[in-house]
């Protein structure tokens, strides 16, 4: 009886985060279109609800969809998937933590570098030039990227002494505050958000690394993006709000990153490695040893 229960509580909490990740494409695409003076979707449904329903179900029923790729390619979009879904079961909410868990932080850094491995494997395995080309700027991005993160991870622990994820999110205090416009543009490099979206850097053309893929596959890479801007937005807002405003943060962080998409230019990837080499791995070495 009680693994029937654990089961559909897991269900349940899977399929609302996967319908709101799959809204918030549209929540993405209207905002934009709104900030750009032009309309977003707004015929399929009223105020264009049911869009996000029509295109899963074009990527879905899309004809040979999986026959020109290799098995390595399929496992990779999988992995992608499975790793993004995972990463919420160690949400630091104390009623929806699904497992509970004294290193929790030390599994959120291991399923982040999973999410990393996976998306260096799906351009990599492409057989196309520029899926090529987007899986090597996958790999000095998400390497400049995960030295910083691991440092903050590393303030955390060394802040509060544990690994665990609840106890860091309870005890809300200034080093929180201090690390957290860090992290939050750490966490537009991990998940490829402009001004940090090298993975696809010529997506006006051919979308770098994802150019080969179509069908089930996009559509698994594409909703394990959302997943992971709504994790993003979960997880910073745990760490510096109170449970009773974790849904104004939430909304902030996704309004926030969606804004970035809409003004910001893309930088170059020099730019990137200054700002991590000479900027954040120092002055996070610096607040680790002040610690």
């Amino acid at each position: 009886m009680i693994f029937v229960f654990f089961f559909f509580k897991v269900s349940l909490f899977y399929i609302v985060l996967i319908t709101i990740a799959t809204y918030l494409s549209l929540f993405e695409r209207k905002l934009i279109g709104r900030i750009q003076w032009r309309y977003g979707p707004r015929y399929c449904g009223k105020w264009g609800l049911l869009q996000p329903i029509a295109d899963g179900l074009k990527l879905f029923f899309k004809q040979n969809a999986l026959e020109n790729h290799s098995a390595i390619s399929i496992f990779a979009c999988a992995l992608l998937l499975f790793a993004s879904l995972l990463q919420f079961a160690f949400l630091p909410l104390e009623r929806l933590t699904l497992l509970p868990s004294s290193y929790g932080l030390l599994f959120i850094l291991a399923i982040h570098t999973v999410i990393n491995f996976s998306e260096l494997l799906i351009g990599i395995t492409s057989k196309s030039k520029y899926g090529l080309i987007g899986g090597t700027r996958a790999v000095y991005q998400k390497m400049a990227s995960d030295l910083p993160f691991i440092l903050i991870m590393l303030c955390f622990f060394k802040h509060k002494n544990s690994f665990d994820l609840l106890v860091i999110s309870k005890d809300i205090g200034l080093t929180n505050w201090i690390l957290m416009p860090i992290l939050f543009i750490v966490s537009l490099i991990n998940i490829s958000r402009i001004p940090f979206d090298f993975l696809e850097a010529e997506s006006d053309l051919v979308a770098g690394a994802y150019t080969e893929y179509g069908g089930i596959l996009f559509g698994i890479i594409y909703l394990s993006d959302y997943l992971n801007v709504l994790f993003t937005a979960l997880f910073l807002s745990a760490l510096v709000l109170p449970t009773n405003l974790l849904f104004f943060g939430v909304f902030v962080t996704i309004f926030t990153i969606i804004l970035c998409r809409a003004i910001l230019p893309r930088c170059l990837p020099i730019q990137l490695l200054k700002l991590m080499w000479r900027g954040f791995i120092p002055l996070l070495c610096a607040f680790l040893i002040f610690i």
